[in-house]
């Protein structure tokens, strides 16, 4: 069930029992009772590998029922449009595994769905499902997305190696981002991560960012222990941007220190930017915030340990 890289952090961290026991939730297609949710979404996000190895996540837009489910749920159907309006960052090929996170915000419900691409026909992408699973909804600040019908043009990208102010700005003040990353032989998965403002924490090209307690499955770290690398996606609504960011990871698992603890683990990753894009999206996106979260912690200094 769980791959080398997730068995050793959960050995590492003492929650090997706990992981077991939230595996019973690792579904090998997609279950009646949550099909619902699937077709009820106007958006999701997607990540995996591009032709050149780096890792991408990106946001996707559409209309509700953009997503089907087909042969009792073991395929999963999507009209995919990038929020860019362009062609997406990461690889879309038949046989290329792709992860997708089925989110709503306003609710904090959220569905992982992990596969192949089975098939690509214009927009129209069939995925073959290998696994999907919830997670809880802790660090989703509760927010209401409406998503225009009408389709605006690419407005074009701004691209570069070298993170600006703006950008570092933009990653300082966030409560939340998705976060791809993929196994050896990529095997991709999409995750949200969010805290209070300032919870990543930037400094130069890399970005800090705290584990908090979750299932205890260590997906996304169990990927990094394998295969230090990762896309990060952050959405701007009022500006209707989004910025993406591909870069190496690594784990910092001791950095807890004198710091005190709340409900921090001691468990930081660090992220160093190659490359970040910032598009347009094809479409307005207008989100209306709710409330945060209640199980946000305390934002945390810089780990006291530096990562290398």
């Amino acid at each position: 069930m769980f791959h080398p890289g997730e068995l050793a952090i959960q050995e590492a961290t003492g929650v090997r029992e706990v992981a077991a026991a939230n595996s019973r939730l690792i579904w090998r297609s997609v279950p009646d009772h949550v099909v619902p949710f699937i077709t009820a979404q106007s958006y999701c996000v997607i990540g995996g590998v591009s032709g050149d190895g780096n890792t991408w996540a990106e946001f996707v837009v559409g209309t509700e029922g953009f997503a089907a489910i087909h042969d009792g749920g073991a395929t999963v159907t999507m009209s995919l449009t990038s929020a860019s309006g362009s062609k997406p960052q990461l690889d879309l090929a038949v046989g290329h595994y792709l992860g997708v996170l089925f989110i709503d915000l306003a609710t904090r419900k959220r569905l992982r769905v992990n596969g192949r691409i089975a098939s690509i026909s214009g927009q129209m992408l069939t995925l073959s499902v290998e696994q999907s699973y919830p997670n809880c909804p802790k660090y989703v600040q509760a927010t209401r997305l409406t998503v225009s019908s009408t389709t605006r043009g690419p407005k074009g990208t701004v691209a570069g190696s070298t993170i600006t102010p703006e950008v570092s700005n933009w990653i300082a003040t966030a409560d939340m981002f998705f976060v791809a990353s993929a196994t050896i032989n990529g095997q991709a998965d999409v995750s949200h991560r969010g805290g209070k403002p300032g919870f990543v924490k930037i400094n130069g090209q890399t970005l800090f960012i705290p584990d908090y307690p979750g299932n205890s499955m260590f997906s996304t770290l169990g990927n990094f222990l394998l295969r230090p690398l990762a896309g990060l996606t952050f959405l701007d609504f009022e500006t209707n941007r989004m910025l993406q960011l591909t870069g190496d990871i690594e784990l910092e698992f001791d950095a807890l220190g004198g710091m005190p603890a709340s409900m921090d683990t001691g468990r930081w990753w660090a992220f160093k930017a190659r490359k970040f894009v910032i598009s347009s999206m094809s479409k307005e996106v207008s989100a209306e915030f709710i409330d945060a979260s209640p199980f946000n912690p305390a934002v945390m200094p810089y780990p006291l340990k530096s990562v290398r």
